[in-house]
Formats: C-alpha cells, structure tokens, sequence
C-alpha cells in the first residue's frame, strides 16, 4: 500500500488500524539484511505518519564485536512506498565491516 492509497482510505473515513504491524522490505546491502522482511516490528503509525526523512534503520554488522561497530544504513527512496527501505550506505561512511559474518563474503 502507498502512502497515497492509504491518505484516500483515511479521506474516505475507512477505519485504520494504527497500531497493526506493516512489514517492511530492505532492499541491498550486506547480505545478512538484503531481501529481509521485518515483520512485527513496525507498525502502521510508524511507516506511514512519522515524517518520511526519519524513517529508516541502522543495522549494525553482525558478529562484529567492536564497542561501535559500523552500521549498515536503509531509508525509504520513494513516498510511494514508505515500507521498502534501500541500503544507503555504511556509517560512518569511511567504515569497512569487521569481517565477513556469518553469510560469508559479499
């Protein structure tokens, strides 16, 4: 569902359920995270009334035991689809991952 669809079903006094779980979709990335669904995690009144430049995630490399290990970034591209997060980038942006994790080099 777009954010516009779901604005139309609120004009046209559909009942929402706010505090139901929208799955969302990250898309690239390291391969731990890429073509995850995060399920029961965020709930509609997150994805779609939170304002769209603080939505996203950042996921921290697994198995990377350091005290602040690098972050793997995904934001929203597209208001259309506010619940399909993209990876943007590491963090800080000079990061290398640690090692190569449990699903192996990518």
């Amino acid at each position: 569902m777009s954010i516009t669809e779901s604005t139309d079903q609120i004009a046209d006094g559909a009942v929402q359920d706010d505090d139901a779980y929208m799955p969302v979709s990250l898309v690239g990335g390291p391969r731990a995270y890429a073509g995850l669904v995060m399920e029961d995690v965020y709930t509609r009144w997150e994805i779609l009334r939170v304002p769209f430049h603080e939505l996203g995630a950042d996921l921290p490399e697994p198995g990377d035991l350091r005290p602040s290990p690098p972050v793997a970034q995904y934001r929203p591209l597209s208001l259309e689809e506010p619940q399909v997060w993209h990876f943007t980038g590491w963090h800080p942006t000079s990061a290398e991952p640690g090692h190569e994790g449990p699903a192996g080099p990518r």
